[in-house]
């Protein structure tokens, strides 16, 4: 029996979460923690009872690279808290999926604009406009000094992301970084990316350009295009947990789908995969000049596009997932170009 029954959800909203310093990266230079307790609001629903307050959301992630926008619905809000989000309201996190299966987390990121309006009358609606994604770490500002002989290459690393004007966690370090002494000081004045990027290159660790910067959910992490996927690929089919809908239809690149909302279908690094079963790529009319991906009879495809879209009290509940085969497509940041990043 499918456990894709009884919808499941919690939207977490941290109220002045920039307050909460990056201690885990400031800790290498014994800054003490200085973090307060962080007010929190909760709306949770647990099965499909009409008693929780109606949520709508559209969480999408188009593109490795860009801003990340998504907007979440609350409607009826009590008005005291409702007026304390707009005032204070930064950082949101919202996880969705069923009960017995395919739940998680499938936004985390920041509040930049509240809207609040009367529809229909009867309803009051708060609409939180949310962003995530790369341009939060190259668009920041860093600044700060390292002694010489104290401080080694990864030091230099996490202080770059540690004293930007937002701190952002720092999901891996490249293996090549030394630990021993730098010969002399360093003075950083520039945004995250470009301070890391130069750091990377002056160690000759990227020299060729291929290595990218991906941040989600406020972590940044560093990545090869020639870098391993990540395995198993998640199966898509109709029957069972996969949950498709529709027939995948061949694009461009790949194929686009829809699938029952799943959370573990996400843009993230290592790649995600998944791996179509029990269902055929329907082909599109080729024109003249217009480049097709090859089909791929393995049917396993690159996640790089990812649109989660639901409604506590409607029908919708759906992910749909852009792919593009794992041999014989075009570059992956063509995509984000395309699709207006």
């Amino acid at each position: 029996m499918s456990e894709l029954y009884g919808r499941k959800f919690k939207l977490t909203i941290l109220l002045n979460p920039r307050e909460n310093i990056a201690d885990q990266l400031l800790a290498e230079y014994n800054i003490p923690k200085t973090a307060p307790e962080i007010p929190a609001i909760v709306i949770e629903q647990n099965d499909l009872s009409q008693n929780a307050l109606r949520v709508t959301f559209d969480v999408d992630y188009p593109g490795l690279q860009g801003w990340y926008y998504s907007e979440i619905c609350i409607y009826n809000f009590n008005i005291s808290t409702l007026m304390q989000v707009i005032d204070d309201g930064a950082a949101v996190s919202l996880e969705a999926g069923y009960i017995n299966g395919n739940y998680g987390e499938i936004f985390n990121g920041y509040i930049f604009q509240s809207l609040f309006e009367r529809e229909n009358v009867t309803d009051y609606k708060l609409t939180l406009r949310c962003v995530d994604g790369q341009r939060l770490f190259s668009e920041e500002f860093t600044a700060f000094s390292l002694d010489k002989g104290r401080n080694n290459q990864v030091a230099h690393y996490n202080a770059i992301a540690a004293y930007s004007q937002m701190p952002i966690e720092i999901g891996n370090i490249p293996s090549q970084l030394r630990t021993t002494a730098m010969d002399r000081g360093v003075t950083v004045f520039t945004s995250p990316a470009n301070g890391l990027a130069d750091l990377l290159k002056n160690y000759s660790i990227d020299k060729t350009n291929d290595g990218c910067f991906f941040t989600k959910k406020g972590v940044t992490k560093y990545f090869n295009m020639n870098d391993p996927l990540k395995e198993p690929p998640i199966i898509i089919s109709p029957s069972g947990e996969g949950g498709l809908i529709g027939t995948p239809i061949q694009t461009k690149y790949g194929c686009n789908l829809t699938c029952l909302l799943n959370a573990q279908i996400e843009l993230d690094i290592p790649r995600v995969q998944i791996k179509l079963d029990q269902s055929q790529v329907r082909a599109v009319k080729a024109a003249q000049g217009i480049l097709l991906a090859p089909f791929d009879y393995d049917q396993t495809y690159q996640v790089i596009g990812v649109r989660h879209v639901g409604d506590t009290r409607g029908n919708e509940w759906y992910t749909y997932v852009t792919g593009i085969n794992n041999q014989g497509a075009q570059a992956l940041m063509e995509t984000t170009q395309e699709r207006g990043l």
